[in-house]
């Protein structure tokens, strides 16, 4: 293949925007490890009172997906007595499970992933997620 003009200046165009469309819709990222099992919470983008924003939930071992089964999360606010909202996450894949979360206040949440294996049932707690007004 001749490389052209053309072809420089779509490549360019190309890859300007692949970096630009991975920076968009990041949201906060938090991780907890307990032994040498590793969960990341992904947020697609910073948590906002009531208003649904999906999350990854990302369970790995020594960098390997690890199959976690009925995974949920339970969304607290320390010290405030809440209603439940303890949201089931669908599988997306192998180690990896997608959920719709609703913050109704906002300030410093906590919250409770937790879920089952062949060998273990798992919990996990994440502390000082923030929600924005």
């Amino acid at each position: 293949m001749k490389f052209t003009w053309r072809y420089g200046c779509w490549l360019g165009v190309f890859c300007t925007m692949l970096v630009l469309l991975s920076a968009c819709g990041t949201g906060p990222r938090y991780q907890v490890q307990q032994d040498d099992l590793v969960v990341t919470l992904q947020f697609a983008q910073a948590p906002v009172v009531n208003q649904s924003v999906p999350v990854d939930i990302i369970f790995q071992r020594a960098g390997q997906a690890v199959d976690i089964r009925t995974v949920a999360l339970d969304l607290q606010m320390p010290g405030m007595v809440m209603g439940s909202n303890r949201p089931l996450a669908d599988t997306v894949a192998v180690g990896t499970h997608r959920v719709n979360v609703l913050f109704t206040m906002e300030g410093e949440w906590s919250v409770v992933v937790t879920g089952e294996s062949d060998q273990e049932a798992v919990r996990f707690v994440f502390e000082r997620i923030m929600v924005s007004p």
